[in-house]
């Protein structure tokens, strides 16, 4: 007699645990992206809706996880940047759109910053020394490079920074640490406030060896990095009392439209003569304007003025600005 035996009851394989979030965006982000797959075929790859793929997909490119490169340099504003050579002798113009959001300019600082970033990764090589302003836009920098290619750069300090850091000042030691590691080169900063108070202490800081040396060395670098700052829209040198209100009284009688770095000009590009110069622990404009390649990177409304006359006087010979403020700057003309 033969005994039956009741058969175990088929059992599925158990579900695959439920993917994290930053895993799932990252499948999804391959499989359409690197192996060329619809959203809908990803979606069925993934037992996921299209929906939520499309969702997933946005999701990538916003975090930064997937970035678009245009292995081009043509320009969809070159006829605009033309006229900006032109009409102001300079060597290079590069112009980003105007965003439409940001009332407070985060969203032009943006913009600008990875047009100047672009600019970078074009001309990065070995040996180059980038000297590095005192911006809040070229602060953004490092955080917008797309593919920056290894390259034994030295990125340095143009001058100190600010009393009140943090993330957004735009102290220069942020941004030169970060393209330093971007590229993997090297960062040569000033371990000094830009503006203090006692004219003699500025002298002595500026005489020591270490501040004395990377003041040297921006001097001698092959590009420089800066932002503009305005009457109305720059970053605050006042802190702690440094600059009064009666100081700033007599800059603006003497002309003052303008800074690079708490270097102060006016209307023709020429640094304004004040007692703060003293106490500036950074390049003067006059060894600034020594620098090859000047680049910067600024716009807006406020910024029209200041711009203009910084390359009218041959402060800047490289601009990156947006399309509404280039438009206005020829105008002006």
């Amino acid at each position: 007699m033969i005994e039956e035996k009741s058969l175990p009851a088929h059992r599925s394989a158990p579900p695959p645990p439920a993917l994290a979030g930053a895993d799932l965006t990252a499948r999804a982000a391959r499989l359409h992206f690197e192996f060329g797959l619809t959203h809908q075929e990803t979606a069925e790859a993934l037992g996921l809706s299209r929906v939520k793929v499309t969702r997933l997909i946005k999701l990538a490119r916003q975090s930064g996880l997937v970035k678009v490169i245009v292995d081009s340099r043509v320009s969809p504003f070159a006829e605009l940047e033309g006229r900006l050579l032109t009409a102001f002798d300079l060597r290079e113009a590069i112009i980003v759109p105007t965003p439409g959001n940001g009332a407070d300019g985060s969203g032009l600082r943006a913009a600008l910053a990875r047009g100047a970033a672009s600019y970078l990764e074009r001309v990065a090589r070995d040996g180059l020394v980038v000297a590095v302003g005192l911006s809040r836009t070229i602060g953004q920098m490092p955080r917008m490079l797309v593919n920056p290619r290894p390259a034994a750069m030295t990125f340095v300090s143009l001058v100190g920074a600010i009393r009140s850091g943090g993330q957004g000042s735009g102290n220069p030691y942020q941004a030169t640490d970060a393209l330093a590691a971007a590229f993997g080169g090297q960062a040569e900063n000033i371990h000094a406030p830009v503006l203090v108070q006692d004219p003699a202490v500025a002298l002595h800081l500026r005489a020591d060896p270490a501040i004395a040396g990377t003041l040297e060395r921006a001097a001698a670098a092959t590009i420089a990095f800066v932002g503009i700052g305005g009457v109305d829209d720059r970053i605050n040198f006042s802190h702690g009392a440094n600059i009064t209100d009666a100081e700033w009284a007599g800059l603006l009688d003497r002309g003052m439209v303008g800074d690079i770095g708490g270097r102060f000009f006016d209307a023709r590009g020429q640094e304004i003569d004040s007692d703060i110069n003293g106490r500036i622990i950074g390049l003067s404009l006059d060894a600034f304007r020594k620098i090859p390649s000047r680049v910067a990177a600024a716009g807006g409304p406020s910024k029209v003025g200041p711009l203009a006359a910084a390359m009218h006087g041959g402060l800047i010979n490289i601009l990156v600005t947006d399309v509404a403020t280039a438009r206005v700057l020829l105008e002006g003309a």
